[in-house]
């Protein structure tokens, strides 16, 4: 990791020049001083001293940005650095920059004992001493101290109540009982807290695993997979185009060009030579976050493509992640001559173009690649895919989607098709049910990159968790006490010393805090920037902080109201509520060490690779729920950072109410991934024999007992207490009754009566009046989808949705209004539509009101339709609520009139600001618009009586998906470029996909303000690959004509 290193050092020698003040003359940045955020006090005696809560909370009249930025050509060479690239200009360098402390006084890295050392303070203990806060409001209090209710009369939290609390017997399964030995109660902790990854090698076949009860690392803590490899004499059969792992030896090359990474662990060289690899065997491999698993499955799929020249197929959990990965794997497209195809909502043909010459790597989210595979074995072509990687597969447990990854991986094991899986997880605690399922080798190690040291934080004092403790004192050792001598009033605005928890660490290294919900983060953030050192956090990179100003400003349309009162101090948050343009620039910004604070919630620890020096959990909840051991190993996995050498620090915060909740989770088994297809009517599972009725992969009830039987549900029935048959039972008749399914070859005899259905087991149990006719089906009786059903398996949704999409379509069809957008905009909102029509978010009623009432004629047609009359106005007005009959059409026209802002081009903060709703929200809600008008334009495909919707709902689709006028279309075919860069591209004259893919990412970066060579290098890298598919797609109709030519010459 040398070269990370040097990397590294110079970035660090660049920073420092970064920090000068741009010269006076220039009017490239708005002005910025300290006074703005911090009002000096009238004894100067410290930057802390009569600092005013209120003053700091509503801020000054003009601003941060009072001063209008003037555009300028030299914009580059002001920025403030010695090479006219600032943060947001090159941020080509791997890893994260950090300030290099021996040549600034004013920041101290934090010594060996903690205390804070800041040199030019008159006082160090007198930094939080000084300060004079107003009291924080009850709306305050309630968001930024969790369990608010408790907060009146707070119980003194402190070491001895914590371990009175934990000091209880937990439940144990009979093979961890130790009988007659009393200090050793207690040792089976140690097993839970370092979360069921054990420390070692482990290596066990999946044949091996059947004859276990439970994956219990001691039965096979020697079972190094060497030792295997010896005692078998596996033979690589993989063909090899090189020395590097099979690969040639340029790919070597182009892993440290693009991702800086010199050479591999011992455990990824290990997982890589393990006899399931050899074999092609499917592989689970489990290690703790940060241990360096996507390099390992990046090579195996470079591995398929290249050597075995077959498609690959890697499930990612979240679009974001999707979108970073098909850029982070373009450069290497290129250079290896293959494809990368983004699979998210409206993006990815279905099925794929069959091509011969490149192979593809399609990267998808779980629900667009169960699509696609559906897609792939519908048309006969499923051994095109010669590997699928799922990564997160802990998250086959969750509810909904869950079911959509063990049915996509039941059909794919079903299928016999010779495709390998490989599944890559921090977090499951039950690896051997999960093995069984996908009859999978597993591999785990304890293996971190860097030392996590774990504390839990009892009022003032930390105590840190020893994993190999037997008793309470030796697991909960104390390790230090804080004060950091507050003064009165932050410790009431300051009770849990975050301030001071982050101050030992920021600015110098970086630091995430966890908040439970998003409105806490935001709130957290806003307390954080009141309250910590001001010169110490305000001056450090100055300047590129206010370069990430104006980019967000610029390129993202807003400067969030918060972010404008954090970002000086190189404090943000981070949630959904954020659009994923201002949340990418705040991740660049921290992993430059620019924001060196990000208050976030959850979903970044299972989402974005964010490492931390520190890592605090703000309170153990994630929103209203109790935090589980599987949550919470996520979130301290992000503390350290490979290859800079540094241990992390993870800090659990826990209040007197807590104290037995937090021990049951400590000492908690993993979190299992269990099976949610029964759930919910057991949609998930109805879904499934869809599906491989429609893909003719099970014609009878034999082959749908055989199928379900090889489900996850199965694996785990006894468990789960489920009649796995007997729910399969149920679902075909309702299917029969609903019409979903028909007999292929009816009873010549009698008419089918559909909604009386009897089985074969059920002829002697049945005492049936005479006369009365039922349809029998036999084991081995042959059924098919009806029009119906197949409408629905194509669409990807249950049948129950498929007929209330189907309803609302007709309806629609005998009145449908096309003087606008509206009507069809409504349809897709009903798509997604719950009984209430309030997901995502309900309608408010004076913003409704106040908007339709604007609406022209045209555009009010479709609200009197649905039966809103003036009536329903007036009282709409004068109850200020949505309520009544109408509710669900008024939830639904709200949505409505939102997407219609959107396709007419009014940005998106101007529309989250219009109807009161986040932008991250906005940003989702069209995500799901665009998946939803995908499926009903599946669905009309396969309804005769819906033709004319089809080409309606493609427009609706393609509109949608690209935002923008005409000529900007082209452009945001691109990944990473929203309509402002869009706009910007075409101003300075890349118009087309062509001008961008011959364009040096160097001159781009010269020619666009606010534009990163890293993210230059994915959007030209994004648009070769645009180029390669139409020239493959060119090649392929060129080859297929020559083909027919040749062929009729012969005749």
């Amino acid at each position: 990791m040398a070269n990370k290193r040097n990397l590294c050092n110079k970035i660090n020698k660049r920073t420092l020049d970064l920090t000068e003040e741009a010269p006076s003359g220039s009017h490239a940045k708005r002005h910025c001083s300290e006074s703005l955020f911090w009002p000096e006090g009238d004894d100067g005696d410290s930057f802390f001293s009569n600092a005013n809560l209120e003053d700091l909370l509503d801020g000054r009249k003009d601003g941060l940005f009072g001063t209008q930025v003037e555009t300028s050509k030299n914009k580059l060479q002001q920025s403030g650095s010695d090479d006219g690239l600032g943060l947001f200009v090159d941020t080509s360098f791997p890893g994260s920059s950090t300030q290099k402390l021996s040549a600034d006084k004013e920041t101290n890295a934090p010594t060996d004992d903690h205390k804070i050392d800041l040199a030019d303070e008159d006082n160090a203990d007198e930094v939080f001493k000084k300060i004079n806060l107003n009291d924080l409001s009850i709306g305050e209090m309630e968001d930024i101290f969790h369990g608010a209710e408790d907060f009146s009369e707070p119980i003194a939290q402190n070491t001895q109540l914590f371990l009175e609390a934990v000091t209880f017997k937990v439940p144990r399964t009979p093979e961890k009982i130790l009988p007659g030995a009393k200090d050793e109660s207690m040792s089976f902790i140690s097993k839970s807290v370092i979360e069921g990854i054990v420390q070692g090698t482990q290596y066990v076949t999946c044949e091996e695993l059947k004859n276990q009860s439970i994956l219990d690392p001691v039965n096979w803590e020697t079972q190094a997979f060497a030792d295997f490899e010896k005692d078998h004499q596996v033979k690589d059969t993989f063909p090899s185009k090189g020395e590097f792992y099979g690969l040639p030896d340029r790919v070597k090359k182009m892993i440290l060009e693009h991702k800086g990474i010199k050479s591999l662990y011992e455990w990824q060289d290990e997982c890589l030579n393990l006899p399931a690899i050899k074999q092609r065997k499917n592989l689970i491999y489990a290690l703790p976050t940060s241990g360096g698993k996507t390099l390992v499955a990046e090579i195996l799929m470079l591995r398929e493509l290249l050597c075995r020249e077959r498609n690959v197929l890697f499930i990612l959990p979240y679009v974001s992640i999707v979108q970073e990965k098909v850029s982070a794997m373009s450069p290497f497209a290129i250079d290896l001559d293959f494809l990368v195809e983004e699979y998210t909502a409206g993006k990815g043909k279905c099925p794929p173009e069959p091509r011969r010459k490149r192979r593809s790597l399609f990267i998808a989210s779980i629900e667009k690649g169960a699509v696609l595979m559906d897609s792939l074995i519908d048309v006969q072509r499923p051994h095109e895919i010669g590997l699928v990687v799922v990564d997160e597969l802990h998250l086959i447990g969750e509810k909904g989607r869950g079911a959509t990854l063990e049915a996509f991986l039941t059909k794919v094991m079903f299928l016999n098709a010779n495709i390998q899986i490989v599944g890559m997880s921090a977090t499951i605690g039950n690896l051997s049910e999960i093995s069984s399922f996908l009859n999978a080798d597993v591999y785990t190690r304890g293996f971190r990159p860097v030392e996590l040291k774990e504390y839990i934080k009892c009022g003032q004092d930390l105590l840190e968790i020893n994993s190999a403790g037997q008793t309470l004192e030796e697991i909960f050792v104390p390790s230090r006490s804080v004060d950091y001598n507050y003064s009165e009033a932050v410790k009431r605005a300051d009770p849990d010393h975050l301030a001071g928890l982050i101050s030992e660490c920021a600015p110098e290294h970086c630091c995430l805090v966890f908040c439970p919900s998003r409105k806490n983060c935001e709130n957290v953030a806003l307390l954080l920037s009141r309250i910590v050192p001001k010169q110490k956090f305000f001056e450090h990179r100055r300047s590129e902080k206010l370069d990430l100003m104006d980019a967000l400003d610029k390129m993202c349309g807003i400067l969030s109201p918060v972010l404008a009162k954090t970002l000086p101090y190189g404090i943000a948050y981070h949630h959904s509520g954020l659009t994923t343009d201002e949340r990418k620039y705040i991740e660049t910004a921290y992993r430059f060490g620019v924001i060196t604070v990000i208050c976030c919630t959850s979903t970044l620890a299972a989402g974005v690779n964010l490492p931390a020096k520190r890592v605090i959990i703000r309170a153990p909840y994630v929103g209203q729920e109790f935090m589980t051991l599987c949550k919470y190993k996520q979130m301290v996995g992000r503390a350290g950072r490979a290859g800079l050498g540094e241990a992390g620090e993870s800090i659990l915060i826990t209040q007197s109410k807590d104290n037995l909740q937090v021990g049951q989770m400590l000492f908690s088994p993993m979190d299992k991934a269990l099976s949610s297809m029964d759930q919910q009517e057991a949609v998930g599972l109805q879904s499934l024999i869809l599906s491989v009725v429609g893909l003719n992969l099970a014609e009878c009830r034999r082959d749908l007992y055989r199928l379900v039987h090889s489900t996850l549900l199965s694996v785990q029935a006894s468990s789960l207490e489920v009649a796995v048959d007997e729910i399969v039972l149920r679902i075909l008749r309702e299917m029969f009754k609903n019409k979903v399914l028909q007999l292929t070859e009816p009873p010549a005899k009698s008419k089918i009566n559909s909604s009386d259905i009897i089985t074969t087991q059920e002829v002697n149990q049945t005492n049936r009046p005479a006369g009365e006719r039922r349809l029998l089906i036999g084991q081995s009786t042959p059924f098919k989808l009806t029009n119906i059903g197949r409408a629905a398996f194509k669409a990807g949704i249950d049948y129950k949705r498929a007929n209330a999409i189907h309803k609302e379509l007709k309806q629609a069809q005998q009145q449908l209004i096309l003087t606008n957008y509206l009507h069809l905009l409504y349809l897709v909102v009903c798509f997604n539509s719950n009984e209430r029509g309030d997901e995502l978010f309900p309608a408010d009623a004076s913003i409704l009101f106040g908007v339709y009432t604007s609406l022209p004629p045209d555009a009010q047609a479709l609200f009197k339709q649905l039966g809103f009359t003036e009536a329903h106005a007036a009282r709409l007005f004068k109850t200020q609520s949505v309520q009544g009959p109408l509710s669900l059409q008024l939830n639904r026209l709200y949505k409505v009139l939102i997407l219609a802002d959107i396709l007419n081009l009014l940005p998106l903060p101007s529309v989250a600001s219009k109807y009161n709703v986040e932008r991250g929200t906005l940003q989702h809600l069209i995500s799901q618009s665009i998946a939803a008008s995908s499926a009903i334009v599946r669905l009309c495909e396969e309804l005769e009586e819906f033709w004319c919707y089809k080409p309606l709902f493609e427009r609706i689709l393609h509109k949608m998906d690209r935002c923008g006028t005409f000529e900007l279309e082209p452009l945001m075919e691109l990944p990473a470029v929203k309509i402002n860069r869009a706009k910007q591209l075409y101003a300075a004259g890349f118009q087309t996909i062509e001008d961008i893919a011959k364009v040096r990412p160097a001159l781009l970066v010269q020619s666009l303000e606010h534009m990163p060579l890293r993210v230059a290098t994915e959007i030209v890298s994004a648009a070769k690959i645009i180029l390669m598919k139409k020239l493959d797609h060119l090649e392929e109709e060129t080859e297929n004509l020559k083909n027919c030519l040749q062929t009729s010459h012969m005749d």
